[in-house]
Formats: structure tokens, sequence, C-alpha cells
């Protein structure tokens, strides 16, 4: 009876998810193929076109959701969370559809129906997503399904291939856009890279700039990470495989800290860009050089960018602009938000969770763990030694280059706090070779782990520093806060380093051999060594224009953001199938290395 019941309710939520889906696939074809080009809304434009089907499609599927929740009444259900927020959007987005068909609306709630009849839409996706999870109860089921390398790749590739199909289309971009530019753009957005051949600022409509700050929050959080957070949000909970997959991709040792992980970082991201828009907002309110028509969304798509380490700006010279670049307080806000993004949101959560210690009434004491530990000490001592080799060779070696001592200094910081976000307030072309090697390596040594930062993370580098420390020692194990790190643990540092580096090797001389008159100017294996490194790392910092790239070049390079924000070690589990140990050893032997 009760499975009975269960199909009879699952069949009750078929006319929303269908209504729901059509009402995605309508609100994008209006804002793609029909913008409103003048900024203006005519009174009739509820009346006529796509927008008409949109208002009938709308109502309708309120109509199924009420329905729905008296059901769930009269059969003495409780609603849960999701169809609370069905019921409400819905409900409103009704009245706002109502308002303007009868006139008793102002036009410009036009805006606000599009909004909502994408929520909706985005309400029905989620329900997919759920009935996709409710099908696999038990974690032992599904042997051969996906590992969580390939499904957290695939949903990247997917979401960079229909956000590029949303660029090139009239609503999104002001100037025809190619398929392999669109696709260049948002896999950079996506891997919070940086790294564009087009003109943001001048090249996107609206829609097109909404896009890439969706790619860019979505790709900070993980995709992933992002779709489950919407699901906890609207009441479904994670099951063992759901858990276990995050737990995978997280590196996280327990499945039950996962929740409170996906949450901490949902709210620390809001908060903290949200207080990097408002300083902003205020730092460039009735400046000259920032326009003040749409001012707000300015300032929140550069604190998005920041704290996500996107480097993406919709300033026409990246941050070089003299509202940034003669502008000690929008740097330091700019810097504080890229160090929020890199330090990791398990170091948040950690945080979090010792606060509440601290104000409840059962204190305890407890040590921070090995993680955060490292993570905060290799951070600092990573940017101290960075900010001053970066300001010794930008002062004595020979370049184009001419700054004042304390300028160097304060650049160097600029540049080694932002070694995986990509802005720049000045020409780094105009700095030595030395100079752009050094930058390569704070690039590639990179953020912290379950940050928005790229690389190969400071605390692996140091790992593997740490290992070869043991091994000139002649220590046994690799100890640090007092503990004895997991040998496994050491040993998947050092493969992530080696594999990255001979990956950047290999893209750098295939890049050399299909742009030959790259490889032929002045410094020009530094030049593609830098670009490579900094599309791998996630960085977006150039010494070249990627726009002069030929097409199969930029695919390399977006294939190098791809695997760059996965991860090299964990793209290759994608094809290598870990085996479980095997009883039988072979007798030990030694080769001769000297």
């Amino acid at each position: 009876m009760r499975g009975i019941r269960e199909r009879q309710y699952r069949a009750l939520e078929l006319p929303e998810i269908i209504s729901g889906m059509l009402v995605l696939f309508v609100v994008l074809w209006e804002a793609c193929f029909e913008p409103m080009a003048t900024g203006r809304v005519e009174r009739d434009v509820f009346v006529k076109g796509t927008h008409l089907a949109l208002c009938g499609l709308v109502w309708f599927n309120t109509a199924a959701v009420i329905l729905h929740f008296l059901t769930q009444l009269v059969h003495k259900r409780r609603p849960g969370r999701f169809l609370w927020w069905q019921l409400v959007v819905g409900g409103v987005a009704s009245f706002v559809f109502s308002g303007g068909v009868w006139s008793f609306l102002p036009s410009q709630t036009y805006w606000v129906s599009l909004l909502l009849s994408l929520v909706l839409g985005a309400f029905s996706f989620v329900n997919i997503l759920a009935y996709r999870r409710a099908r696999r109860r038990s974690p032992v089921r599904g042997q051969g399904a996906w590992s969580p390398s390939v499904v957290f790749f695939t949903s990247m590739v997917a979401l960079v291939v229909v956000s590029a199909l949303i660029l090139m289309t009239p609503g999104a971009a002001r100037i025809p856009i190619s398929y392999t530019d669109a696709l260049f753009t948002c896999a950079s957005a996506i891997s919070i890279t940086g790294l564009t051949c087009i003109d943001v600022s001048q090249a996107l409509a609206p829609l097109g700039k909404l896009v890439l700050l969706f790619d860019i929050q979505v790709g900070a959080m993980g995709v992933m990470s992002f779709s489950y957070f919407v699901l906890l949000m609207v009441g479904k909970k994670l099951n063992m495989r759901d858990s276990s997959t995050m737990s995978t991709l997280l590196d996280q040792v327990g499945v039950n800290i996962i929740p409170s992980l996906l949450k901490a970082v949902f709210f620390v991201t809001i908060l903290l860009e949200l207080l990097g828009a408002v300083a902003l907002y205020f730092l460039w309110l009735g400046h000259p050089g920032v326009p003040q028509t749409n001012l707000w969304f300015f300032a929140l798509f550069h604190s998005v960018s920041a704290f996500c380490n996107a480097g993406i700006t919709l300033f026409p010279e990246n941050m070089a602009q003299d509202c940034v670049a003669h502008s000690y307080a929008v740097q330091s806000v700019m810097m504080l938000l890229i160090l929020a993004g890199t330090l990791g949101f398990g170091v948040y959560l950690e945080g979090i969770t010792r606060l509440r210690q601290l104000f409840s009434k059962n204190r305890t004491s407890q040590r921070w763990s090995t993680h955060s530990w490292l993570v905060i000490r290799v951070s600092i001592l990573v940017l101290l030694i960075g900010s001053v080799g970066l300001a010794l060779l930008g002062a004595f070696e020979p370049s184009a280059h001419a700054r004042s001592a304390d300028y160097n200094l304060w650049e160097g910081a600029w540049n080694a706090i932002g070694r995986s976000a990509g802005f720049n307030i000045t020409d780094i072309s105009e700095y030595g070779p030395v100079y752009h090697l050094y930058l390569c390596v704070l690039m590639f040594i990179g953020g912290n782990p379950t940050g928005t930062g790229g690389g190969v993370y400071a605390p692996v580098f140091a790992l593997c520093v740490l290992e070869v420390l043991r091994v000139l020692r002649g220590q046994q194990d690799v100890e640090i806060h007092g503990r004895r790190i997991a040998r496994n643990t050491v040993e998947r540092a050092m493969a992530t380093v080696v594999l990255s580096t001979c990956w950047i090797v290999l893209t750098t001389m295939l890049l050399l051999l299909m742009e030959p008159t790259l490889a032929d100017s002045d410094n020009g294996i530094v030049k593609v060594l830098f670009l490579e490194v900094s599309a791998y790392t996630t960085t977006g910092f150039s010494l070249c224009n990627p726009a002069e790239l030929s097409d199969w070049s930029k695919m390399i390079v977006v294939l190098n953001m791809l695997f760059g924000r996965v991860g090299m070690f964990t793209f290759m589990l994608i094809f290598i199938r870990q085996r479980d140990p095997s009883p039988v050893r072979y007798p030990e032997t030694r080769l001769p290395l000297n």
C-alpha cells in the first residue's frame, strides 16, 4: 500500500516537472534570442510572443504545485521544504505575470518574471536530480557506476558546452563570437582561470556577463558541490553514495561532515562575497573610471571574481585601470578576498566549529587539525617568500619595469597573493625572464585544498619538500605537528607534482610546435611556458594575447585549464583503475642510483 501511494505522489509531481522544464526552455529561449536591446520594456511585452506562452506555463505549473500541496494535506502528510519553496515562488511568479498581463504592475516587472521563471525551471531540474538519486537506494548497488572523477569532469565539460552555446546567442553577445572563443571563455570561467580571448566588458551583453558570473561561482564551489548543496537546501538529504562521492572529491576522511562542509562552503562564500561587493561599491561610488549605472553589479562581479580567484574583470585593461591600479584601498579589498578564497573551506569549517565550542557551555580544548595547521603556516611562508622574492627581482633584475622600492614590494605582495587569481595592476611583460620564471613557481604552488585557488596546492608542495628532506636525513616517516603523515598521502603528493610537471612540459612543447611565430619571438619559450603554467594552475596571468593563438592551440589551453581544475592525479584516475593491495609481495632488491 505504501508503494502504491508513493507512485501516486510521484504521478502528481509529473505535471510539475514537465511544465517546469518547458518553463526553463522558454525563458532561456526568450532571454537568448529575444533580447531587449534598449533596456526598456514595452507594456505589451506580457501579451505577445513567447512571454505569453511563458505566462501560461507558469500558471499551469503553479496550479500543479497547489494541487500536489493540497493532496499532501488531505492525506495528512507533512509537505516537505522543497514543496513549500515551489509553492511560494510559483505564487509570487503567478502574481507578477498577472500584474503584467492585466496592467496593475509596472512593465519593469518583466525582468522579475524572467528571473522567477528561471527559478521555477530550476526546481524541476532539481526534482529530476532527486529522482535519479532516489533510484540508487543502496550504496552497494550499481558497482558499475561512474567514478566521482568521471562525474566531476563530465559535469564540468557539459557546463562549459552549454554555457558556450548560450554565450553565442544574440541576447548574450553584442558582437558575433566564434564557438572556439565562447568555449575558451566559458572554460576559463568554470575553471576559474581568467584567460580570455575576448573583451568581456565590450563583447558581452548583460546576459553574457551573468552567464560568466554563474560559471565562476559554480566553478569555484564545484559543479557537484553546488548541485548537492541545492538539494540539501530544498530538503533533499544526501544518501550514503552521495556523501561518499563528495568525500572522495573533497578528499575528506569522514562522510558525516560532508553536509556541514557543503553548507560552510556556501554560506562563507556568499557572506564574504557580499561584504566585498559592499566595500567595492562604496570605494567606486562616484569614481569617473567606473560605470555608475550598474555599479552594484560591477562591484558584485569583481567581488565574486576575486574571492573565486577567477581573474576575469569587466575592465578593458584588467586591474591596470586607474580606479584599481592607483587605489590601495581597492587593492587591499581585492587581496583580502583572494586570500579568503585560497584559504580553503575545510579551515573555515574547523574555525566555525571551534567558535561554537568556545561559546557553548561544554568547552573542550582541542588542538587544530594537522591540515589547518599546515595550510596556515605554508600559506604565510609562501606569501612572505614570494612577496620578498618578487620585490627584489622587480628592483634589481634588468627589465623595462621601473618602479619605486616601496611599490615593488607592494606589487610583489599583490602578485604573490594573486598567484592563483591572475589580476595584474601593471604590465607583467615588462619584467625580466627570471621574474616570470619565479612567478611560474609561485603559480605552480598555488592555493590550498577545498579552496578556490589553483596549482598543485601549497600543502602538497610542502609535503614533497618534506619527503625530500626525509630521504636526505634518513628518517623513516614525514612528521609534522606531532603527527606521522600517512605514506599514501605523501606518495599521492609526489605523484601529483610529477604528473603536473610532465603535463606542463608536454603541452609547452606541443604549443611551441603549433605556434612557431610565438616561439621565435623574444623570450618565446618563457612566454609559452608561462601561458601553460598559468592555464594549468588556473591563474590567468599571460605574457601574450590568447586571442592571437590558433583554434587548435586554444583548445590545448582549454584542456589545460580543465585538467588543472580537476587535478592531474584525479584526472588520471578516470583512465587508471586503482587495484586492491595484493597479499603477495616480491623479494626486495636495490638498484644503483649514483
